[in-house]
């Protein structure tokens, strides 16, 4: 603990140190014209509205014109936006925690919809559009957010109704026949009730190939309708509400090969692996040329409600609440190995939430009590499971009927499974109270706590069906009856006694105005993510896994200088795990490869973020991050060792011509970096405004970002080693005298940079998708 305050301590000297002689000097100048700086961004991180330079803690926000800017349509395309923020297969991952399966559970970052959270990691996969403005919060939120949010949360924030008639439109047409068109419009029906309609549409032919799929593999088919509407019934009594629909019948990403592995002086008889010879490649993965179903079809509706009352001057009540429904019916991986398609999977959640904001005097305090339930009430989910397996163990394959055989030192492929998962009440329920408040000790120093109790409840009401490979199909796919009549394995689980878990999470820091302009910060915080519950047809260890646990060590500057020209946020950190999530693949004697969380036993973080942006000029705007991370397992004994464990087939195909079966493997991955955790990253983007004679104005713009290695999985293999990137954005906009016609030209990722997005080491080899490469294309817009 010393040593982690000391640290901590040095850093927000130093910091100090730097940006202390800018405030002096703002502080004994003449006030400027405050018109050439920026408006100060506010903020709602805390559940009180805050200048950002003012909230201790740590928060970035995204605009709807850097959205834009980036043909950003997407949540889950906000990854390098702001320090740490990356993605993992259920959702986001921040500050190296995210897990690696779609199936993992609920994600570490939780994602919340205008104050409603969302636990789909489907979601992010829809519209994103007309947003005010995103934040992102690093590190746990156990207080304020509870549960599943020890990573941090990201809070995206959509448009108000204006107050005027007027609205704003947009099209663009890009690299592979993408069309993207939006629209909002304001209506004020009267003095106190406007609405908002906003629409969106993105389409493209996909980038990646065809094959023999219908269509082509990373295609864009997003869609999206949102009406708004905000009442002031009283002038002390507001309400907003809003309903929106969204739809993804976008196509699956393409999978590429990155290595294969190949075992020169593997001894069948004996089962030894021997030394591996790893070979580059960046062919399509085995049998992707044979997949016909890879598209998505995915259809959400939310409403989102929010009722304010201003009590009084210094009270005020906020009711929360919001209900979701969405259908999953379509494609949502397929390798050419493995696939897995839903066939109208449902999820619901509603939630309610009541806040109290009280602010007096020297007390600044908000409380409330939160009620959340989700569920899967009907569906089913198809897991088509074959296995892969390196030479010269795919001989074996080959003998028995290889899907695509094993030649010379190339991997193998074979049909293993069916699983059938068919949901009946799969989800959790929760309920919290919690309050924060901070007091000021004096006029610049203040003393801030906070504490949270978390009640979760965890179901798995499901049937499990295991069929042999490759017979069910989407018109022959039973709850209970394989088509083969063939069944290999069923579990009932529909009658199973929920898990329950309990948390209390606190908060306690202190923040000091070093001057008017520079806030100086250091708390103590925890988190804290629920455990679950997962099919009792796995083995004993992996049926059920603990809650996970966070103890938050940061300290950190705030400075707006310069009459807001220069924004400065720099916050050090540590963040101590205990019983640490994690996702792996366990080779299951029945099923095969599956997809399981454990519990490693601890791991740390550490790491500094630095964010500015500067106004120099009236015309001019720089901006940007560089961020520092430092991530380690402490430990992590007796973790599955993917790339020394044969599969399933294997080990039934392999005794019957006289060779070893090869059992499951273990390692230690105590000292390993945590997957997804880049060491260095950095963004800066600039924009330059050239006013001309008639009064348009012509904006060229360019945004940077670059970040180091990082592992792909826990096992720190070279397999799963992936380099580091840059990526550049470059914008080129023409804005017309009269303020309301406008020309984006742009050119994203050019340097056509080939960045992965999903990286898999296996035994047999290594997988990846990859992100769009460069596109390029015009935005034509309009506001009146």
């Amino acid at each position: 603990m010393k040593a982690i305050t000391l640290w901590l301590s040095g850093t927000a000297v130093v910091s100090l140190a730097v940006a202390a002689p800018h405030a002096m000097a703002q502080e004994a100048s003449s006030a400027t014209a405050s018109d050439k700086g920026a408006p100060e961004i506010v903020v709602t991180a805390q559940k009180r509205s805050e200048r950002l330079s003012k909230a201790p803690i740590s928060v970035s926000v995204v605009t709807q014109a850097a959205l834009d800017r980036q043909s950003i349509v997407s949540a889950d395309q906000l990854i390098t936006t702001v320090p740490s923020l990356q993605l993992s297969q259920n959702g986001f991952a921040i500050r190296g925690i995210g897990s690696n399966s779609s199936f993992s559970g609920y994600s570490t970052v939780a994602t919340q919809f205008d104050g409603i959270y969302n636990p789909s990691s489907a979601a992010l996969g829809l519209a994103m559009f007309d947003i005010a403005s995103v934040e992102v919060l690093r590190g746990p939120q156990g207080t304020v957010y509870g549960r599943n949010a020890t990573a941090g949360v990201v809070n995206v924030n959509t448009a108000d109704p204006g107050r005027d008639l007027g609205g704003s439109a947009s099209v663009q047409y890009g690299r592979f026949n993408e069309i993207k068109a939006q629209a909002a419009v304001d209506v004020p029906v009267s003095d106190t009730f406007a609405v908002r309609v906003a629409g969106f549409r993105d389409v493209n032919d996909g980038y990646g190939p065809q094959l023999k799929a219908a269509e082509r593999f990373d295609k864009t088919d997003l869609a999206g309708l949102r009406v708004t509407a905000k009442w002031a019934i009283t002038p002390t009594l507001t309400w907003r509400i809003s309903g929106s629909y969204g739809r993804n019948q976008g196509t699956d990403a393409a999978i590429y090969l990155r290595n294969v592995n190949y075992y020169p002086d593997a001894n069948l008889k004996t089962g030894s692996f021997g030394p591996v010879t790893i070979i580059p490649s960046d062919a399509l993965n085995p049998g992707l040329d044979q997949v016909a179903a890879n598209r998505q079809d995915v259809t959400s509706y939310d409403v989102r409600s929010r009722l304010v009352w201003q009590a009084t001057s210094s009270l005020s009540l906020t009711w929360l609440a919001g209900y979701s429904w969405l259908d999953n019916n379509g494609v949502t991986a397929t390798t050419g190995v493995f696939s897995q398609e839903y066939l109208h999977d449902k999820t619901n959640t509603w939630s309610n939430e009541l806040d109290i904001n009280y602010q007096q005097g020297p007390i600044k305090l908000v409380a409330g009590a939160y009620l959340y339930q989700d569920t899967q009430p009907s569906g089913l989910r198809l897991l088509h499971a074959g296995n892969t397996a390196p030479a010269p163990f795919a001989a074996v394959y080959n003998a028995f009927g290889a899907l695509v055989p094993s030649v010379g030192n190339q991997i193998g492929t074979i049909n293993a499974v069916d699983v059938v998962n068919t949901y009946s009440g799969e989800g959790s329920r929760s309920h919290a109270f919690f309050g924060q408040g901070t007091y000021s000790l004096t006029d610049r120093l203040r003393v801030q706590a906070g504490v949270r109790g978390t009640w979760d409840e965890a179901t798995a009401h499901e049937q499990q069906l295991v069929c042999p490979g490759a017979t069910v199909t989407r018109s022959t796919i039973s709850a209970d009856t394989c088509p083969t009549g063939v069944t290999i394995a069923y579990t009932d689980d529909r009658s199973r006694a929920p898990a329950h878990f309990s948390r209390v999470s606190w908060k306690t820091g202190l923040d000091y105005d070093v001057t008017r302009d520079i806030l100086a910060y250091a708390t103590v915080s925890t988190g804290y993510r629920g455990g679950g519950l997962q099919s009792s047809s796995n083995p004993a260890a992996y049926q059920q896994y603990a809650p996970e646990t966070v103890t938050n060590y940061e300290a950190g500057l705030r400075a707006s200088l310069y009459d807001h020209r220069v924004y400065i946020g720099l916050t050090a950190y540590q963040m101590d795990y205990k019983n640490l999530q994690v996702s792996s693949i366990i080779v299951d004697p029945v099923q095969g490869p599956v997809s399981v969380t454990t519990n490693a036993a601890k791991a740390r973080i550490r790491g500094v973020d630095f964010e500015t942006t500067l106004h120099p000029t009236p015309r001019d705007t720089l901006s940007g991050y560089v961020s520092w991370l430092d991530t380690r397992f402490l430990s992590f004994p007796n973790a599955p060792d993917n790339l020394h464990s044969a599969d399933t087939m294997y080990n039934i195909f392999a005794p019957i011509l006289g060779y070893a079966a090869i059992p499951s493997a273990t390692a230690d991955y105590s000292g390993n970096r945590l997957p997804n955790a880049p060491r260095f990253s950095a963004r800066a983007s600039y924009a330059h405004v050239f006013a001309l004679e008639s009064g348009a104005r012509i904006t060229p713009s360019a945004d940077f970002y670059v970040q180091s290695m990082i592992y792909a999985s826990a096992d720190n293999v070279v397999q799963g080693r992936v380099a580091g990137y840059t990526k550049t954005d470059l914008n080129l906009r023409f804005d017309g005298a009269s303020g309301h016609l406008y020309v984006n030209l742009f050119v994203n990722n050019a340097e056509n940079s080939r960045i992965t997005t999903n990286v898999v080491p296996v035994w047999s080899s290594t997988t990846a998708n990859y992100a769009l490469p460069r596109t390029y294309g015009v935005r034509v817009g309009f506001k009146y």
